[in-house]
């Protein structure tokens, strides 16, 4: 009962209209239902509604973590000044956050990129079953140079969940995958981006310093991305990486936390223009 309450508080803080509320609860309770029911069918497969859409991720324990930091969090919301937005999803590993634009923004145009091969049979999956409408999908990563790089995961169909072009993040698993650079697909494009959503697990200091090395940077309005401090206990670089923002007259605010001093931290900054 009272993580019942617990989970009605939280959806109430995020849900538009009582029947969202209702709906959030019940995804939750499912999944945790889920989770325990099929404990020892980790690393398999599965389907479940959530929001109005059908997903299929990894395992049950890895779409609780997708909906708890997409859909119930909110992490990647953003006020765009049109009701069609571009946005430009990178790392979209199997759609979730694809699937809340759309949610958010049901005319916005967006282009994903996923280089895991595993993951990419998930987003093209649910972006098919969902029979979503200008949603282009690209199984690429993204660098500082178009290339054939490296690109770690783990050795479990769990461990696609976080994959890397760093072996020290990644996993023990090595493929094979075809890079390009943001900065020319966005040329390319010839739009200006509204949002561009980054989560590349440790990827994200080669894209950024291409797109402000051409320029490119300017074409988008906010940025999203999760920044990856101390991987593997690295020295911090943090106002190093701000400071390339701060120069192409960007604001942003952060969003972190630790337990303990030195360890390494997801730190989430939303980045628009001054």
């Amino acid at each position: 009962m009272i993580q019942l309450i617990r989970d009605f508080k939280r959806a109430r803080d995020v849900g538009e209209t009582p029947a969202e509320v209702v709906g959030i609860v019940r995804t939750l309770r499912s999944l945790r239902w889920k989770i325990r029911k099929f404990k020892n069918r980790k690393n398999q497969e599965c389907t479940e509604q959530m929001m109005g859409y059908e997903v299929t991720g990894y395992d049950y324990l890895a779409l609780e973590y997708f909906f708890n930091e997409i859909f119930l969090l909110r992490e990647y919301s953003f006020k765009a000044t049109t009701d069609a937005p571009v946005i430009i999803d990178c790392g979209a590993n199997i759609g979730c956050a694809t699937l809340f634009f759309k949610r958010l923004y049901p005319k916005a145009k967006i282009f994903s990129f996923e280089p895991n091969p595993h993951a990419f049979a998930l987003l093209e999956k649910n972006i098919k079953r969902n029979n979503l409408t200008d949603v282009s999908l690209f199984e690429y990563a993204l660098s500082d140079r178009e290339e054939e790089i490296s690109f770690f995961i783990g050795q479990h169909h769990i461990g696609c969940m976080v994959g890397s072009v760093r072996a020290d993040r990644g996993g023990a698993t090595e493929l094979r995958v075809k890079a390009i650079r943001l900065s020319d697909f966005i040329n390319r494009l010839g739009l200006n981006i509204d949002l561009i959503k980054m989560d590349v697990e440790g990827a994200e200091l080669k894209i950024v310093e291409d797109l402000c090395q051409t320029r490119t940077i300017g074409k988008a309005e906010q940025i999203l991305l999760e920044y990856h401090h101390k991987i593997n206990n690295e020295p911090g670089n943090l106002s190093g990486f701000l400071k390339k923002f701060e120069e192409n007259n960007f604001d942003y605010n952060l969003k972190t936390s630790y337990a303990r001093k030195g360890e390494y931290q997801d730190v989430f900054v939303h980045l628009y223009k001054q």
